[in-house]
């Protein structure tokens, strides 16, 4: 037996003589261009893979199968009556979207539009052949009347420097068409128009050749005006409560067996309706109808679809399939979940692990619709049907729990536990909003105690809106130029002290303002009323300052009130502006409507009261 030592010096020697080293190695070697096999990831050991699945618990699954079938009753009713705010029922037929329908008012005439029009009224004439014989009578007839002489009681009128020179450049060269429509909507016949030439004995009339030809215009003309706006009609009423600066209606479809399921929508403001702006009402509120109003309740249709369900799918979900790559968009493993955020934790339980368990029930339903699933049957790949009942029939107490659903109605305090209808109004995808005609800014002021609304944008005569400061400077300038100076004051008694007494200071004449008082009955409650300042020029009697919009002087009432709790810290913005979309079958549809946004907080109007002021 060799030594340790013998055997050191033999490697060595053997390690210093020179010799070609070369290693093998093991290494696939692919003898063929077809690599289907290698990708079918065939399992060698089924055996020990099966075995592996029962000690981790994989046949104890709690799935079923998967569903290739299923069966669905549904019924449907649609809407069939309008009301504003205590107002009757008006029959709805889907022709308007709902939310012209609610908040269209009536178009003002304003010169442009009455210029536009009296253009028009030409153009009709000539598609008949009579527009150079009967130009001069029209022209005549309804000329645009120049602007008034320069004094204090047309000074709004007047400051308007644009307005009155489009006006000056069309008077007694164009044609008031607004005229001619206000007659022709109280009775008035546009073929018995006379016009006598000044400075003559001439009367120009139609020719008894033409009457028919005239008239045919005149109800095309009408007809383009109902056309070109959406206007309210005597029966739709208006849904603005001025009180509340937002809108109040309500609508109702029929019911199976009788009643009807009413829908309030209490604070519609926004300018986009849709499901959450209503509320349910209770099971036996109706609505009362309006006289002569034709409804068709025979609405209710019920409907049998079969189908083949849809797995759910969303960004990032796990693929069930090998050699596909997820959805980078959602990345799960980013997600930084302690283990207090329990709402978190369950939304990436549900998406990694029970995401695949969930099917897709495509269902078309019409606008203006309130759906009610009846009954879902699904089938699954073993042949078992099974009846898929709806959450809300899950037990329970009648909690907010039970009642609170997604894309549900807000049912009524002692009602049904949970509302499973669902509501698709007829309201607007997508609408162009032009520029404000009037925008009203309300704001607290609490160093003079009060609410102010600023009128920000006002309602110029050429179908747009003008900037407010700038109109209350330019009208309060007019006023200043021809009022007559102030009388000398007989007790006045001319002395050397160089203070003065101011009793109040002034405010810009934009800023009108709204006064806390006391509710009726009530010692704590207040609410706000619409007040105004005083304007005290030259030898002028003091006159009260009074708003230049629309939004501030509600027609049905001369004295305005506002609820206290809608002008809030932040304050509220009230806009007027004209909304354009197109609805079933690619028709127009042109209102003018409101909106509330949230105001930009508190302002101060800088007014003073009892001061003394140094005098020069």
């Amino acid at each position: 037996m060799k030594t340790p030592a013998l055997v050191t010096a033999a490697l060595s020697e053997r390690l210093r003589r020179p010799a070609v080293v070369h290693w093998n190695r093991l290494e696939p070697r692919p003898r063929s261009e077809n690599f289907d096999r290698s990708l079918r990831a065939e399992v060698r050991d089924a055996l020990w893979l099966l075995t592996r699945q029962w000690q981790f618990g994989e046949f104890r699954g709690e799935d079923a199968g998967s569903p290739v079938a299923a069966e669905l009753q549904v019924e449907t009713t649609r809407l069939t009556r309008y009301a504003h705010r205590e107002g009757a029922a008006v029959a709805y037929d889907g022709e308007l979207p709902l939310e012209a329908k609610v908040e269209r008012e009536e178009v003002p005439l304003d010169l442009a539009l009455r210029l536009q029009l009296g253009h028009h009224w030409f153009r009709l004439l000539e598609q008949k052949g009579l527009t150079n014989k009967y130009r001069p009578l029209f022209r005549g007839a309804y000329a645009v009347a120049p602007p008034p002489e320069p004094s204090v009681a047309a000074a709004a009128a007047l400051s308007n420097r644009a307005a009155l020179q489009v006006r000056a450049a069309a008077a007694r060269r164009a044609t008031d068409g607004g005229r001619l429509l206000e007659d022709l909507h109280s009775g008035a016949r546009a073929e018995d128009v006379t016009f006598q030439v000044p400075g003559t004995t001439q009367v120009l009339s139609v020719d008894a050749a033409d009457r028919g030809a005239v008239a045919e215009a005149a109800a095309e003309f009408v007809a383009y005006f109902a056309r070109l706006f959406s206007q309210p009609t005597k029966e739709d009423g208006a849904a603005w409560s001025p009180e509340h600066l937002e809108y109040q209606f309500a609508c109702s479809a029929p019911r199976r067996g009788g009643g009807q399921t009413v829908l309030v929508a209490d604070e519609y403001y926004q300018g986009r309706l849709d499901w959450y702006s209503f509320d349910l009402a209770p099971d036996d509120t109706t609505l009362p109808d309006a006289k002569g109003q034709v409804f068709n309740d025979n609405v209710i249709e019920q409907e049998r679809i079969s189908f083949i369900p849809t797995e759910v799918r969303f960004s990032g979900m796990p693929n069930a399939r090998w050699w596909e790559f997820e959805d980078g968009r959602t990345d799960f493993g980013s997600v930084d979940a302690h283990t207090t955020d329990i709402a978190k934790l369950l939304l990436m339980e549900f998406g990694l692990v029970y995401g695949n368990d969930w099917s897709l029930v495509p269902l078309a339903t019409p606008a203006g619709s309130i759906s009610e699933i009846k009954a879902l049957v699904v089938t699954d790949v073993f042949g078992q049907r099974t009846l898929v009942r709806s959450a809300a029939h899950s037990g329970g107490d009648d909690t907010a729990a039970q009642r609170w659903r997604m894309f549900t109605l807000t049912a009524p305090p002692g009602g049904r536990r949970a509302d499973e209808r669902l509501f698709l109004p007829p309201a607007v995808g997508r609408a162009l909003e032009g520029p404000p005609v009037e925008s009203v800014n309300f704001l607290r002021d609490e160093m003079a105690n009060m609410v102010w609304a600023v009128e920000s944008t006002i309602p110029d005569d050429l179908g747009g809106g003008m900037n407010g400061y700038e109109a209350a400077t330019d009208l309060l300038e007019f006023i200043r130029r021809h009022a007559p100076p102030p009388a000398p004051d007989p007790g006045r008694v001319e002395n050397d002290a160089r203070i003065g007494y101011r009793l109040a200071t002034t405010v810009p004449e934009n800023w009108i303002p709204f006064i806390p008082v006391h509710l009726e009955g009530s010692t704590r409650e207040i609410q706000l009323q619409r007040a105004a300042m005083p304007r005290v020029v030259g030898g002028l009697a003091p006159a009260a300052v009074t708003p230049r919009g629309v939004i501030l002087r509600p027609a049905d009432r001369t004295l305005y009130f506002v609820h206290e709790e809608e002008v809030p810290r932040a304050g509220a913005v009230i806009t007027r502006s004209f909304q354009r979309t197109r609805w079933h079958g690619g028709a127009t549809r042109l209102w003018l409507g409101r909106r509330k946004e949230n105001g930009r907080g508190e302002g101060s109007s800088g007014l003073r009261f009892d001061q003394l002021v140094q005098q020069e």
